[in-house]
């Protein structure tokens, strides 16, 4: 087995090494997993580096979700997995920047055969995250309108066909104008370039119609503009924050307009949610990932020994697609 582990918190650059392990113990209540695919994502460098929620103890395994394929199982468990494909819940219990991972029974999801694993391997964060932003904060019905700005990013692109699917509206703020045909091409109804009279601009696109939901991944000016969009009593759902603050949304907006702010963390709904439950949904956002429905674009793939310039690839500004590794 090879694996990038992670020997102490700080920089990715000078802490992470690539370790071979010949002698894979396979538990009763285990199995072990071959990577078909893992993905790179900014979680991953914020657990690196120790500005993440969850605080990583070294030496800790790196890579926060992936699919692959059941090689082996203990002898606690149910031998008719061997050969099926899986998702790894993205609980940060394994790492999946590996060839191959022994892990708990319990933090694998059997999904569909078919479907590319590379999309396949991006559905335990963004479509999950994008999921519960749009089912778990409003009662959306069709034709309402959701705002949202990194709308280029994992989740925003998941928002946009998530919504599409369910007949829901979308205003996306990205900040480069190349971006905007893109995303217009894979669904989203209004695409808007953020810069001077953010606010007015979005008022002026959506004419006589409000948001009734806001999306927020940035904690900037922009979560502002789209909060004045919104309809009385609308709310903000913030899942991230690119400054490290609180979405800059007006005084006037929280008391006169009474707009709520709820925050989104994936592995709060992880803990907190029924098995039955996790198995249910991602088992139809893989559906709908395999079907294509739901897709991102990969820019580049990477085997494990290649890390160094896979790591560099994914934090450079301005890609078009997502970085991963094929072991």
């Amino acid at each position: 087995m090879s694996q990038l582990i992670l020997n102490a918190i700080g920089d990715i650059d000078e802490n992470v090494a690539l370790v071979t392990d010949p002698d894979l113990t396979v538990g009763a209540d285990q199995v072990l997993v071959r990577i078909e695919a893992a993905a790179i994502n900014p979680v991953d460098f914020m657990l690196a580096s120790g500005t993440y929620g969850y605080q990583a103890q070294v030496p800790f395994a790196l890579g926060s979700e992936g699919v692959g394929r059941v090689v082996e199982t203990g002898a606690s468990v149910d031998r008719s997995l061997v050969g099926r494909r899986v998702l790894i819940v993205p609980n940060y219990e394994q790492g999946t920047w590996a060839d191959e991972v022994v892990m708990s029974v319990r933090n694998v999801l059997v999904i569909p055969d078919d479907g590319d694993p590379a999309q396949l391997a991006m559905v335990g964060i963004n479509p999950l995250t994008a999921h519960l932003a749009l089912t778990d904060y409003v009662s959306l019905q069709p034709g309402d309108w959701v705002g949202q700005n990194m709308g280029n990013s994992g989740v925003g692109v998941n928002v946009i066909g998530l919504a599409k699917h369910l007949g829901l509206k979308t205003l996306s703020v990205v900040r480069r104008p190349e971006v905007a045909a893109r995303l217009r091409a894979a669904g989203a109804d209004l695409v808007i370039v953020d810069g001077n009279d953010l606010a007015d601009r979005i008022q002026e696109a959506l004419g006589e119609n409000k948001l009734r939901l806001v999306l927020d991944g940035t904690g900037d000016a922009t979560a502002g503009a789209l909060a004045q969009a919104a309809e009385y009593g609308g709310t903000l759902v913030s899942y991230s924050s690119q400054t490290r603050q609180t979405p800059a949304v007006g005084l006037f907006d929280y008391i006169y307009r009474q707009l709520s702010l709820r925050g989104l963390w994936m592995v709060n709904w992880l803990q907190n949610t029924p098995r039955e439950e996790v198995e249910r949904t991602y088992s139809e956002l893989a559906r709908l990932v395999a079907k294509g429905v739901l897709s991102t674009e990969v820019e580049a793939t990477y085997p494990l020994a290649e890390f160094r310039e896979a790591l560099d690839h994914a934090r450079q500004q301005g890609r078009s697609g997502k970085v991963l590794f094929r072991p």
